[in-house]
């Protein structure tokens, strides 16, 4: 407890728990007026008797001598002045705990033997509280220190004073945790925070029980969000206890010894009041049961509202109040009976640009050097949610150690301090995982450099994706974007490394589906899978779900024999799916690509408005110098023999080649220059056996490392190899089907 005077601007500086004490309240204004009085005697305690204040932590006996200790040692090291009706708060480590003896009061020779094998510094991550319920004084000679004990408190010598622990109590807490370095970050302009915040405030209030004003909330939100630090965070705000009830704890061989346990839990977190409890994975309660099975349901919401109605009870009778909240990754996963036990349903989405930004601003504070931009990672971070942020500070200072090693000295401030360099490794190494984890293909690092004879189309892709992502503000009068876009012609003209290039270059998340993916034997199950596929986009924004063959996803409707309209249902949960991301809400950021040989097998309702509304047709090149620009892409990796024309070259090749027939043309003429190189080494080398003069013969392995020089190595492609891969070549698409193709260009195309 501590107390700053800053005599010249007449301020005082407080800790939060002196001036809780001070004004029983948590209030931010206390008036301090100067007292003159000469007799400032004050009494020495000859006992206190103190009283712990009821919260999950302080009511098990797995933490008892643990706090017990923390509270030897706070009143051990040094004098204290306390008051009765004083808070003293204790910080420990619950982790840390685990490992103390089970002998609840530990003496000082367990205190010794535990610190063999505690760490020397554990970060203290709860606290117990205690208040100070009497003190008791020596008779005194003089009046006057008794007429002033009340007034200035009283000291406490552990030498002297005897202190005792009796009972509990139930009460509010005061607001210390973030002061004393034990509080949950949680960013307080979140919106949900500031929600449940507002729903606590008011059902918290005086008389609110009048008007059944208790709540309870389910909260919805994607695995590592920040549920359990906004429950924690609004705890701490309102000065209750947070009991924490993991259900995967819980969970236990049989029903009937979870139903027990979660009882037990619940009964404990009663004696908890007032207090806000976190129900955390509440779908693991129900998750053995199958859809059919609804009597274990019903069992569990039971049992959910008969406590909550316990715990509106104990709220009326002792004016302590006990929040529900129940938090879930997936609201799928929590059967509509069990949902309806709660008041309120409320959903976290992705943080956006400016939530990442409040998030990061406090974990970076002294830990990144002056070249790191917050700005840029929190832009950078996209769709990362809060411990993946916190991963990213993780994984910053594990490369600075790292690198540190390395240079073996560095200076002082470089080895407090990560380096760009550091926090960008990071991030890159947290967005691959964080695709890994949402099921999102890894995507080949294509540029536009591997791309050739495709400008024209390039520009109209990323007018259509890259300019609402650069220059939102264009958007924001409530224009509707264009997140629709379909690519269809020949095969093999380069749909794909087109949809996977645009999701390189614009660092976006990338999903590719293709229509067996999405087809389920069970009813339902199909469109549900393309349900799931855009909520997963959704959380996962800016994203690019790439749809490969849509045609064979999204026929026509009433065309196919299927007896369930496994098809049809499906196309129109996409046309749903489809009209949802084209709307101005969260879900702008969403752009969807699909690629198709056949448009005219596609139902007519996906090319309407709002949908695939922009249709671009990618065919063989229509010129010698298209097909020169996509030979320079395929082997701008290639060493070439200078006497080697690319234009030259493409004069010759046929007009109705495909990128595909391309690539293939480019890979043959490579691996004729291998066997040619190999042959020209293998000669060379039998030439050099059959002048040794009976001396051992040179092998393969010591003639490439010994004898061969790096450039005698090199894999040269020159004109003859690409000629003789020629002859080989037959077009993938002929002349005939090429017209066929004009035709669908014709009837379909945006951009003939």
């Amino acid at each position: 407890m501590m107390l700053h005077l800053h005599m010249s601007s007449g301020a005082a500086k407080s800790s939060p728990i002196l001036l809780h004490n001070l004004t029983g309240l948590d209030s931010d204004i206390l008036v301090l007026r100067q007292n003159f009085a000469q007799d400032h005697s004050i009494p020495l305690a000859a006992g206190i008797t103190l009283a712990r204040i009821s919260s999950g932590v302080s009511a098990s006996r797995r933490f008892e001598a643990s706090y017990l200790r923390a509270l030897h040692s706070y009143f051990g090291r040094s004098k204290r002045l306390i008051a009765r009706h004083d808070v003293i708060a204790v910080p420990l480590n619950t982790d840390v705990s685990l490992y103390m003896p089970d002998d609840a009061r530990a003496t000082a020779d367990a205190e010794a033997q535990t610190g063999s094998y505690l760490p020397l510094a554990s970060r203290p991550n709860d606290l117990v509280f205690f208040i100070v319920r009497e003190v008791t004084v020596e008779p005194r000679s003089s009046r006057s220190a008794q007429n002033h004990d009340s007034d200035y408190g009283y000291w406490i010598d552990p030498a002297v004073t005897r202190i005792s622990e009796v009972g509990a109590e139930e009460r509010r807490i005061p607001d210390v945790l973030d002061y004393l370095g034990t509080g949950h970050l949680a960013s307080e302009v979140n919106t949900i925070y500031c929600q449940i915040l507002q729903f606590a405030n008011a059902s918290t209030a005086g008389g609110s029980t009048d008007f059944g004003l208790d709540f309870s909330i389910l909260l919805k939100g994607a695995r590592g969000i920040g549920k359990f630090s906004i429950v924690a965070k609004v705890a701490q705000h309102l000065g209750l206890h947070l009991f924490e009830i993991n259900c995967f704890d819980v969970v236990a061989d049989s029903d009937v010894n979870a139903d027990a346990m979660l009882r037990f839990r619940l009964d404990t977190a009663l004696a908890s009041a007032p207090c806000i409890i976190a129900l955390r994975h509440v779908d693991a309660l129900i998750r053995s049961t199958t859809p059919l099975e609804t009597a274990k349901e019903s069992e569990m919401s039971m049992m959910i509202l008969e406590y909550i109605d316990k715990f509106k009870d104990k709220w009326v009778s002792t004016g302590s109040p006990v929040i529900v909240i129940a938090t879930v990754a997936e609201h799928a996963r929590v059967p509509p009976e069990v949902a309806r036990c709660f008041k309120q349903e409320l959903t976290i989405k992705a943080p956006d640009e400016v939530e990442r930004l409040n998030i990061l601003t406090p974990l970076m504070t002294g830990v990144s050097s002056k070249d790191v931009s917050l700005q840029d990672i929190a832009t950078q971070s996209a769709a990362l949610v809060a411990s993946d942020l916190n991963d990213i500070l993780s994984r910053a200072q594990t490369s600075l150690k790292k690198r540190i090693l390395d240079q073996g000295s560095v200076s002082f401030d470089s080895y407090l301090t990560a380096s760009g360099d550091d926090f960008h490794r990071a991030l890159q190494n947290v967005r691959s995982f964080y695709s890994q984890s949402i099921g999102a293909p890894k995507i080949p690092n294509v540029s536009w450099d591997d791309i050739g004879g495709l400008a024209q189309t390039r520009n109209d892709i990323l007018d259509t994706v890259q300019l609402p992502l650069d220059h939102p503000e264009l958007f924001a009068g409530g224009l509707k974007k264009r997140s629709g876009i379909l690519l269809f012609g020949p095969p093999g003209t380069g749909k794909t490394l087109l949809a996977k290039a645009v999701a390189t270059t614009c660092s976006l998340n990338f999903f590719s589906v293709k229509g067996p993916e999405l087809l389920n034997m069970y009813i339902g199950e199909s469109e549900a899978n393309v349900r799931r596929l855009f909520q997963r986009a959704r959380d996962a924004k800016p994203c690019v779900i790439f749809f490969d063959e849509l045609d064979s996803v999204a026929p026509k409707r009433g065309n196919q024999g299927d007896s369930g309209g496994v098809m049809d249902r499906i196309v129109s949960q996409l046309l749903a799916e489809l009209d949802g991301i084209s709307s101005t809400d969260g879900s702008a950021d969403v752009f969807v690509i699909g690629a198709t040989n056949r448009p005219d097998l596609l139902d007519p309702a996906l090319l309407r408005p709002g949908r695939f509304d922009r249709m671009l047709y990618l065919g063989v090149s229509k010129s010698h110098e298209d097909q020169a620009d996509i030979l320079r892409a395929l082997t701008r990796k290639f060493k070439l023999d200078t006497a080697l024309d690319l234009d030259s070259l493409a004069t010759r090749c046929p007009m109705n080649y495909t990128g595909a027939d391309f690539y293939a043309l480019c890979s043959d003429a490579m691996l004729n220059a291998m066997s040619r190189k190999v042959d020209e080494l293998d000669t060379r080398l039998a030439g050099l056996n059959g002048s040794n003069n009976g001396t051992a013969p040179t092998s393969l392995a010591s003639f490439l490392t010994e004898v061969a020089k790096p450039e005698e190595l090199d894999v040269l492609v020159s004109e003859s190899d690409f000629e003789l891969a020629m002859r080989d070549l037959i077009p993938s698409v002929s002349q005939s089907e090429m017209e066929h193709y004009h035709v669908v260009q014709r009837q379909f195309s945006q951009n003939v």
